[in-house]
């Protein structure tokens, strides 16, 4: 349930629960939704993972604070944090013991930023917590607008499954807006910069890309120039950006990519 992962923007995975409501083409060929049909559990209604699973987290807190360096780990990749169909006391439960456990990084990734957003209103967000929200295809591009309202020290976005092109400069700034002498300067990017006090249009942090994994009868191609126009525009801004996988049958699948761009691992 909570392990050292294949996943290469983290180190570890803790699903608090599995199961999941699937909200937009992204949740079609769910990789959690397969799993869970191999334990003979229906993913439409949450099941909450052992004691021993989640008294995991004091462990890896305690062996960060040992070595002095951060620990990442990926929350509920088998479902989704803020699914509503998540019993209240589960998520408090499982916030707080986040909170508690500093010297890891938590990366909360949601399809559903708007109740991200809203539980960001009522409860406090630490620097450690990363907030995330996932963004297949163009039409998903305003989860971004809602994203940037949570008030976590690194916002990212997940782009996978890869299902179309996407301009992501809207949400990145531009390294060159603080450069220019004029106030209240509105730059290539769309971002209203004042450079006289510093401010930073960047609403992203850090983006990672991927394409779909899973059975070649269902599995929906990513286009390496989308991967490429990603990639180019996260350089043009200096945001890290992480390049995950191809699209094919196994999750980490090198498979097109060039090595250039395979080997952009990049974290904040």
């Amino acid at each position: 349930m909570s392990e050292t992962t294949g996943i290469s923007w983290t180190e570890h995975t803790m699903n608090f629960w599995w199961g999941c409501q699937k909200v937009s083409p992204g949740c079609d060929h769910c990789y959690a939704e397969r799993l869970s049909e191999r334990f003979g559990r229906e993913f439409t209604t949450p099941w909450r993972t052992s004691k021993a699973n989640w008294d995991k987290v004091r462990l890896w807190d305690y062996q960060a604070a040992l070595t002095g360096k951060a620990i990442h780990v990926f929350v509920n990749s088998m479902s989704d944090f803020f699914d509503l169909r998540v019993p209240a006391e589960w998520r408090e439960e499982a916030w707080s013991l986040m909170c508690r456990a500093k010297h890891l990084r938590w990366q909360v990734l949601t399809k559903r930023p708007g109740l991200m957003a809203h539980w960001a209103l009522t409860h406090p967000w630490p620097d450690h917590i990363w907030a995330g929200t996932s963004v297949e295809s163009a039409k998903y591009l305003p989860r971004l607008d809602v994203l940037a309202r949570v008030p976590a020290k690194v916002r990212f976005v997940s782009c996978e499954p890869l299902l179309g092109p996407l301009d992501l400069r809207p949400w990145m700034g531009c390294t060159e807006c603080h450069d220019n002498d004029a106030r209240d300067t509105l730059c290539a990017c769309g971002n209203l910069v004042d450079p006289t006090n510093g401010a930073d249009p960047r609403d992203l942090d850090w983006v990672i890309i991927g394409g779909e994994s899973g059975p070649d009868e269902v599995r929906r191609e990513m286009r390496l120039e989308w991967l490429e126009d990603i990639v180019s525009q996260c350089q043009a801004a200096g945001v890290p950006v992480h390049v995950k996988q191809d699209s094919g049958r196994l999750p980490g699948l090198q498979g097109r990519i060039p090595d250039r761009l395979w080997a952009l691992k990049e974290k904040p």
